[in-house]
């Protein structure tokens, strides 16, 4: 009868340890440190913890994916209950720039200017600050600024509140023209803007006084913007109207007014003197120096330009009512001498 001499697992030979696993009894290799059928550890006590290594592993394991989870499902649900304040603003919507490629220079200069004026119409201050650049750059390139396009510039930088560069296109438009009547137009907006009623009051009067003899003139960008010119003259006729009638000044008339504000440096009579030229003269006919240019006198002096008497300061304490009255005076003056 044949023996069987095949080892039995469940007792120790020369390849086991001799030690039974803790957890499940199975007898391991000698040289194992956990279980070969449970993944115990062979070095637990007996009655300690019954978890394999695999299993502690795979807890682990799990343990990790559901903090990934809980952080992701944290992150998301974070984002849906944010504050949605500043992602519900609508971003600026810009209708698309005009094409200028088939444009000369000028014609690309005044379409970036109509753009620039239809935006801020409609309440779109971005798109409009969007093309001032361009607008700029276009008319500053050209070889020559008549006072169409220096208009057009002092409107450009109205829409930035840029009141020096809207200055310096208003002297441009005076250039030859000290009425001009755009010029008065821009002043009056920069006035109220800065909430100078003074200032407001003066270009109203100087703008009533010159219309008639500058319109007259027809000059090329008043034809363009009669629209604007209009339209403003009618503003100053319904502000007029509104405004509270002035008490008459009885007590002092035009040249009592010239006699004490300004024959001291223009003569009686306004036949001037040695402080001071004359103002009976073809110099200050209306067609040349406008009723405006004597407020400007009054209110900001003037540099001398056409008579060698020195720097004319401003006049200050005289109302614009008394400043008409003043106008008035010479303009009778001047007439009487042939001067219209």
């Amino acid at each position: 009868m044949m023996q069987n001499n095949s080892p039995k697992l469940d007792r120790p030979d020369k390849s086991t340890t001799g030690k039974a696993c803790p957890s499940c009894g199975a007898i391991p290799l000698s040289e194992a440190v956990f279980c070969h059928v449970c993944g115990a550890s062979l070095n637990e006590r007996p009655g300690g913890s019954k978890w394999s290594a695999g299993r502690l592993w795979a807890l682990s394991t799990v343990a990790a994916v559901i903090v990934v989870a809980v952080i992701i499902l944290a992150a998301v649900s974070e984002r849906d209950t944010a504050p949605t304040s500043l992602t519900a603003l609508p971003a600026p919507v810009f209708d698309a720039p005009p094409d200028l490629t088939q444009m000369t220079q000028r014609e690309a200069a005044d379409r970036l200017f109509n753009r620039i004026m239809t935006a801020s119409e409609q309440g779109k201050p971005a798109e409009a600050q969007r093309f001032v650049p361009m607008a700029v750059q276009a008319y500053e390139g050209l070889p020559a600024l008549d006072r169409d396009a220096h208009y057009h510039l002092s409107l450009i930088h109205g829409v930035n509140r840029d009141h020096a560069k809207r200055n310096h296109h208003i002297a441009a438009l005076r250039d030859g023209a000290p009425d001009h009547l755009l010029a008065l137009i821009v002043e009056h907006d920069i006035a109220r803007q800065a909430g100078d009623r003074a200032a407001v009051s003066r270009t109203i009067a100087s703008f009533s006084a010159a219309y008639g003899a500058e319109i007259a003139k027809r000059r090329p960008e008043y034809e363009a913007h009669r629209k604007t010119i209009e339209r403003f003259r009618a503003s100053v006729a319904l502000q007029t109207a509104q405004s509270p009638a002035k008490p008459p000044n009885n007590a002092q008339d035009g040249a009592t007014l010239f006699a004490k504000n300004c024959a001291g440096c223009h003569g009686q009579g306004a036949a001037g003197s040695d402080k001071g030229p004359p103002l009976v003269h073809k110099i200050y006919e209306p067609s040349h120096h406008g009723d405006g240019s004597f407020y400007r006198a009054v209110r900001q002096g003037v540099r001398p330009h056409h008579w060698p008497f020195g720097e004319m300061p401003p006049i200050p304490g005289i109302s614009d009512d008394e400043v008409r009255q003043i106008v008035d005076y010479v303009r009778k003056l001047q007439r009487a001498a042939g001067i219209r």
